[in-house]
């Protein structure tokens, strides 16, 4: 009888043992809050929400992967609809690699 009582104790010491584990194992590592994919445009970014181009207004929009530069008109005022791209200016992006020249006047 004195080893039965013996082997239920011990077996319930070590249940113990394994779920405060369990338990303190969120507190050691807690779980990602967020597991998120990158966006599908990430590379194009807001540069004006507001912009004037022509008289018209709409978003103007840098393409960070070749540094284009684009406008985009809205429609009309009763709908929220955007037109078609129109291309405004290629930034030259990779001159800010360049080291600067010494013949270029300081300001």
């Amino acid at each position: 009888m004195y080893q039965a009582e013996w082997t239920l104790k011990s077996m319930f010491l070590i249940i113990v043992l394994f779920l405060g584990m369990i338990t303190l194992h969120a507190y050691w590592q807690p779980a990602a809050a967020a597991a998120a994919q990158p966006g599908r445009f990430d590379y194009v970014h807001i540069i004006s929400p507001l912009f004037l181009y022509k008289g018209t207004q709409g978003l103007l929009l840098l393409d960070k992967r070749n540094g284009n530069v684009w406008f985009i008109a809205r429609g009309d005022e009763v709908n929220i609809n955007f037109r078609n791209p129109v291309f405004v200016v290629r930034i030259p992006l990779e001159k800010l690699d360049a080291s600067p020249t010494l013949d270029a006047p300081p300001y």
